[in-house]
Parts: C-alpha cells; structure tokens; sequence
C-alpha cells in the first residue's frame, strides 16, 4: 500500500471510532502502519480530577498500559512534554537528546521494559482542564522517525484532534441529538445518516454541499445515489450491513456482524475529479439511547481527497502579524504543493512571492518551507468547515 493510500485509510479508520468508541484500537493500528511504529496511543488527561484514560493501538498489554495510565495520573510523565505546541507532530529526540532520554527515570521506568526508544509525539489539544497526547514508538536499534515520518504523522494530528472532540462531545448516552448534530456540522468531511435502505436522516452541512454540487452523489426517492449503478449497489449493501451490524446482539451472527463493522466504497466523479471516498459505520447501541424505539441509521462519512482547507486568512494575520498579502501566501503555501504553485493561484509574480515568503519565516520563525508547511496545519479552528 503506498503511503498516501495508507494515511486515507487511517483517518478514514479514525472517523469511524468517533462514532464507534470501540473501534480505537483499529484505528491507531492504522496510524502505527503508515509509519511502521508501534505502541501508539492516545493519552487523554482530565487535569481537574487527576485521572487519565489510554486509547491505544493493539500491541499494548494490560499491564503497561495501567502503568502508563498511573505514571501520568501521579503527574510524573517527561517535563518536555508541557511546552510542545498544540498541533505539531515532532520526534522526542528533536526536544531531548538521546543520551540524557537513556538516562531518564520515564525511560527507565515505563519505555525501556517494552523495548521502545524512539518516539513520534504531538499534543493534540491542552486547555486548562483536559490535555491529549498521541505518541507512536519505535525499538531501540530501529531507526529513528524520518522526515516523511513526521510529516505523515503531521497529515493525520488533526484528524485525530477532531475525532477527539466528537467524542468527547457526544460520549454522553444522555447527549441530545441536536447537540450532536451541531458537533457534526463542525467537521471537515461529509456525515449522512442513513437507515437500512439508504435514505438519508441527516446530513451535516458538509455532505449537503457535496450532494448540491451533484458530482458523485445525488440524493432521490430511492436514498442516497452514486454516480454508477454498481457503485448505488454496493453502497447501499454497505449500509443495509451497517445497520444489521448496530442491531442488539442477537440479531445477527458473530461472524456476520463483524463483517458488517465497516465498509468502504469508492465513488466517482463526472468531472473528472478524484473520487470521494466514503466509510460506512454502523452506529452501535449510541443512536438507541439517543432515539429509543426508532430504527437503526448508519453513517456515511465523506471523504473528499480534492477539498484541501487552507487556514484562514485572518487567523495567520492575528496570530503572526502577517499583512494581507503575506497571509494570502502562507495560506496557499500551506497547501503543500510549493511557492510557485502558491503564487500562480495569486497571481503574483515568483520575485514577489519569495519576499513574502522571507518575511512569513521571520515572522513565525521559520526557515524552511516544510517546516512553514508543519506549522500552517494547526493554525486554524479545530474542525471548522472553510466554505
């Protein structure tokens, strides 16, 4: 699997445990693939109450895991780990050196008994009450996290972060679905809601704008469409499987329900776009607490390879003292694909765009462009649509 194929289907993986809180283990197993880490976890810690929580990838045993847990409940976790920015995927070894890592008591105490050494880290959120850290691991003797590492890791923070905050939202079985709904309409990809026969519920704002472009999916009086009648079909199996999956137990076999867990399906696109790539979910025991007596949905989680969101504009000049001109550079720039690029969309010329873009290092300090590039991904409001 090429990398890129690998980092979709991690966040892919990723969305549908926001809404399957059980299915973090698979989820972070994907993210350990793209960068052949292992150990990777998700540390969740409500500041208030002293207590932590551990999302983890399936190579951790119980016994580790309950001393990472206690380690960051008794507040003892490596003091580097306070000042990283929120957002930025980073190796430990870039913010401590290997030596004096070897001689920590962390080291020695919880990651040297599981064989780890290297780490991948990235805070995922901190506010006064609550922190998320995600870390991945790599053995001692292995080479340590590469570039393209990092900015694999870097590609899949925010997902992570977002995926965080559905689930923090809408952990609650008493959560009103209004309040889920707007939780939804916060994220950067398509959500619909759909029954056994494929007719939507709900769809977020970002699913209502893809279907209004009618470019791979259409609604009508049969449900939800693609732009191929083989594509329709094997969605609407998808889905017909999904909500067989979210039953209560009983109503199918093991073996039925676990292939019914989660589908993908690939949709194309008549303007020659690259396709939208869809994952179906069924939505377990949440929807019942949430509408007893009703049917069982299953969701559709849009994914649209071609809508890159660029941090706003006015954000970058608030947070770097940027002028309008230069804001206008560094949000194009952030798009990954290079100055030139970033400057025929503004249509200036490449002299002018590499003096905004020398000024723009200054003013964040910066050197380099992947380095800018790292940076532009957390600045902007987590899991805000940009139309």
């Amino acid at each position: 699997m090429e990398r890129a194929d690998a980092i979709l289907s991690a966040v892919q993986q990723i969305y549908a445990s926001a809404l399957s809180p059980d299915g973090w283990s698979g989820a972070l197993d994907a993210v350990a693939a793209v960068v052949e880490g292992r150990y990777a976890g998700v540390l969740i810690e409500d500041q208030t109450r002293g207590q932590a929580q551990l999302l983890t990838d399936g190579t951790w045993d119980p016994e580790h895991l309950d001393l990472v847990t206690a380690t960051a409940q008794a507040g003892v976790l490596p003091p580097w780990l306070r000042g990283l920015p929120v957002g930025l995927a980073t190796r430990s070894s870039t913010i401590q050196a290997d030596r004096d890592y070897s001689r920590s008591l962390y080291y020695n105490e919880v990651v040297r008994p599981i064989g780890n050494f290297y780490a991948a880290v990235g805070l995922l959120d901190q506010t006064p009450t609550h922190r998320g850290l995600f870390a991945i691991g790599r053995p001692r003797g292995a080479e340590n996290f590469a570039e393209e590492d990092i900015s694999a890791l870097q590609l899949i923070l925010p997902h992570l972060r977002q995926a965080l905050d559905l689930r923090r939202r809408a952990g609650g079985a008493e959560l009103h679905a209004a309040a889920i709904e707007t939780v939804l309409d916060r994220l950067d990809l398509g959500v619909i809601l759909a029954d056994a026969a494929g007719r939507p519920i709900h769809l977020n704002r970002r699913a209502e704008a893809l279907i209004g472009r009618a470019d791979g999916l259409s609604v009508g009086p049969a449900g939800i469409m693609a732009a191929l009648p083989q594509e329709t079909r094997r969605l609407h199996r998808a889905i017909a499987a999904a909500v067989a999956a979210g039953l209560p137990a009983g109503s199918i076999d093991a073996v039925e329900r676990a292939a019914a867990a989660g589908a993908y399906v690939r949709v194309s696109r008549s303007s020659g776009a690259h396709p939208l790539l869809l994952t179906v979910v069924p939505l377990s025991g949440a929807h019942a607490r949430i509408h007893p007596g009703q049917a069982a949905w299953a969701a559709v989680l849009i994914t649209d390879p071609n809508a890159a969101v660029a941090p706003a504009r006015a954000l970058l000049r608030e947070m770097f003292g940027l002028t309008a001109a230069e804001s206008a550079l560094a949000a194009e720039i952030s798009r990954g694909d290079g100055i030139q690029a970033a400057a025929d969309r503004l249509s200036i010329s490449g002299n002018t765009a590499r003096t905004h873009l020398s000024r723009i290092f200054d003013k964040t300090g910066t050197s380099r462009q992947a380095e800018l590039v790292r940076l532009l991904a957390q600045c902007r409001p987590p899991a805000l649509p940009s139309d």
